[in-house]
């Protein structure tokens, strides 16, 4: 036993790898090996063990110079287990020396046991850096020329090749240089695409020597030079039933087709077909155009500063061949799939056109060219579940175009989010008919197979339903005579049953009448939305009356400076007016009667006693003077001595009591603000009268 593991410890020096099964276990490292980066650079030595070490504990990496043996002195470098690699330091090697490695881990027995060894010399492991890549690139000639440096010496520089591959970027296979092309420090590269990126790579190889390849260097990435574009432009058109221009449409060169950044296009057009008036022509950006309606021939170019594409023609005159037929548009799980049956003459293309059905504009419009032997095609354009696309089959022929076949598309169906809007009339009394209008397209979220109606009578819990086919909108009942009813009705598509509609009616004991639903749909957003107008407009009528509570002087200031002066003028009350309250002129019986009577104009008190009045003689120049005074509130303004009464004599109508007789007394002055002088007639309006 120890002659065999003593022999077994002998091979392992031999070999430069090597696999040991420890009790069954797998726990070796294979193919060990080590390299210098650069002359200056540290030792890496990697392995490859097939599977990770399967012992717990820590492995060492060790390294001993067979040049110096005297010294006898092993480097140890530890690391853990599933590691494939450790980093010697440069300062512990010496330049052209020979070294022996290995790799020692854990065995079952807490024992250590060698699992790689290797042996090599320092001027054999030394990998050299890559070089250092750098591109000329000449738009004149489009030519492209790739250098590079390396950081070796001269007499390495000799005897020194490189291997080179570049590819176009985003792909995945490397194309590569074939090395008696490459000169000692460039390289041009010829049949390369135009306006096209790449990346390229290059390593060091030193020949007649055991030293490992470099590196790959970092890729360098550069662009091909421009050249003119090539292919035609995808030209269609789109003419809205409610515009009276037309909108041409294009879509933009891809790169690779452009060949350039800046592309302009020319667009030409002869009204009246090819061979109609004067051609016309407009140069834009990308990627519409809008021309006359009349337009019949539409043609398109692209181009750059070095040329420009081919032209594309389009022909807009209505063929008389036959259109496609049989178009159906199904979802699938890549996209919309449009299926269509050929005519017995063949075009020169179709072309299929889809955009949102309810949202349609030139903005929206999308299309694809098929070949005239494919009858069907798959749409991938980022399509929405549950949405309408309104999807058209065109045929092109030399001399015009047919079509188009439309058909409604849905990626995804899914039920209807609302039911048809119902109404119900009365046509014998046993009789009704139901009408409804179609379900708005957005909301339909499917095609419709078929519509169902359920009908209920009053007291009765058997619930009827009846199918009825998509393209009608009526439907005709059997009813009792004066009975309520109770009805539902729903759409469906291939997804399912919707929501339904709900409605009830009474029908008649005779005559044709239109009946009137005894309510309205009970799923009806308004039902919901009134009460919540009705509460929002009493919280803010409240909020309202509390703020002008609150800030009610400050309202009147505004108000005064905003409206007119007669709307803030108050007028004053006479019968409660302070002036009255504290005035004291009384009555004999201790009231004010006849002080408000006098302050009262328009009131009109009873007439006293016929008598005859004796006049006094005096001035006319002081009558009228005291007339117009009194006029004018003079009298009341206590200006003047108070004067008497008149005195009274008996009329011939009767005998004079002259205990009756009024007795002469001065009146009092009155209390007046002086604000009655508004209401008193003027001098001018009693002369007018008198």
């Amino acid at each position: 036993m120890r002659y065999r593991g003593h022999l077994t410890y002998h091979l392992l020096l031999l070999l430069p790898s090597t696999i040991i099964l420890h009790n069954g276990a797998l726990i070796a490292a294979s193919g060990l090996q080590c390299f210098l980066k650069g002359r200056c650079g540290d030792m890496n030595c990697t392995w490859n063990s097939g599977r990770e070490l399967v012992m717990d504990g820590t492995y060492t990496f060790h390294f001993r110079s067979l040049k110096y043996t005297s010294a006898g002195q092993v480097g140890v470098v530890p690391f853990l287990r599933g590691r494939q690699w450790v980093l010697v330091p440069r300062r512990n090697l010496t330049c052209s020396d020979q070294y022996e490695v290995w790799v020692e881990g854990p065995d079952n027995d807490s024992n250590d046991t060698t699992l790689g060894h290797g042996m090599f010399s320092m001027e054999e492991i030394e990998k050299p850096d890559p070089p250092v890549l750098g591109v000329e690139i000449s738009e004149a000639s489009s030519e492209v020329i790739v250098t590079w440096k390396t950081n070796h010496e001269s007499e390495d520089h000799l005897h020194s090749r490189f291997q080179l591959r570049y590819r176009e970027c985003g792909t995945q296979n490397w194309t590569w240089v074939n090395e008696e092309d490459i000169e000692p420090d460039s390289y041009e590269f010829s049949h390369l695409e135009a306006f096209t990126e790449y990346e390229v790579q290059i390593r060091h190889v030193l020949r007649d020597r055991k030293v490992p390849k470099s590196d790959w260097s970092h890729p360098i990435v550069f662009r091909s030079p421009t050249a003119a574009p090539v292919g035609l432009v995808d030209l269609w058109w789109y003419l809205d039933k409610g515009c009276s221009s037309l909108t041409v449409l294009w879509k933009e060169l891809e790169p690779k087709a452009a060949k350039s950044h800046n592309v302009t296009y020319t667009v030409s057009y002869r009204e009246g077909g090819a061979h109609g008036g004067s051609l016309r022509s407009i140069t834009v950006l990308c990627c519409n155009i809008i021309i006359p309606h009349s337009v019949q021939y539409i043609s398109i170019s692209a181009a750059n500063s070095v040329g420009r594409t081919q032209t594309a023609s389009l022909n807009l005159e209505h063929s008389d061949f036959p259109p496609p037929e049989g178009v159906k548009a199904k979802g699938n799980h890549v996209g919309l799939q449009v299926s269509w049956k050929p005519y017995r003459r063949l075009p020169q293309e179709y072309v299929v056109q889809w955009n949102e059905a309810v949202n349609r504009s030139a903005a929206t419009i999308r299309w694809k060219r098929v070949e005239p032997t494919n009858h069907n095609v798959t749409l991938t354009d980022g399509f929405q579940p549950q949405v309408p696309y309104l999807v058209s089959v065109y045929g092109l022929y030399p001399h015009g175009y047919t079509g188009p076949v439309s058909v409604l598309g849905y990626v995804e169906e899914g039920v209807p989010s609302v039911g048809p809007d119902i109404m119900v009339r009365s046509v014998s009394p046993t009789k009704v008919l139901v009408l409804w209008d179609d379900i708005p397209l957005l909301q339909q979220r499917g095609v419709i197979t078929h519509y169902t109606i359920y009908t209920r009578s009053s007291g009765s819990q058997v619930l009827r339903s009846e199918n009825v086919s998509v393209g009608r909108n009526s439907s005709l009942l059997h009813v009792h005579p004066s009975t309520s009813y109770q009805l539902w009705m729903s759409a469906s598509t291939s997804a399912g049953e919707g929501r339904k509609r709900y409605i009830e009616f009474t029908s008649q004991g005779g005559g044709h009448v239109v009946l009137i639903p005894a309510s309205a749909f009970s799923p009806c957003p308004d039902a919901v939305l009134l009460p919540v107008v009705f509460v929002s407009l009493t919280v803010i009528f409240a909020i309202l009356c509390i703020l002008g509570l609150l800030f009610h002087q400050r309202i009147v200031g505004v108000g005064r400076w905003i409206l007119p002066e007669w709307c803030c003028q108050s007028i004053p009350d006479p019968m409660h007016s302070k002036i009255t309250i504290q005035s004291q002129h009384k009555d004999a019986d201790g009231s004010q009667g006849a002080f408000l009577q006098c302050l009262y104009l328009g009131v009109d008190t009873a007439d006293p006693l016929l008598t005859t009045v004796e006049e006094i003689s005096e001035p006319a120049a002081s009558l009228t003077g005291d007339v117009h005074d009194s006029q004018r509130g003079e009298r009341c303004s206590g200006s003047l001595d108070p004067p008497y009464q008149a005195e009274l004599t008996p009329s011939s109508a009767g005998p004079w009591d002259m205990s009756d007789a009024p007795v002469a007394r001065p009146l009092q002055s009155l209390i007046i603000s002086g604000y009655e002088k508004h209401f008193m007639p003027s001098a001018e309006f009693l002369e007018q009268y008198s």
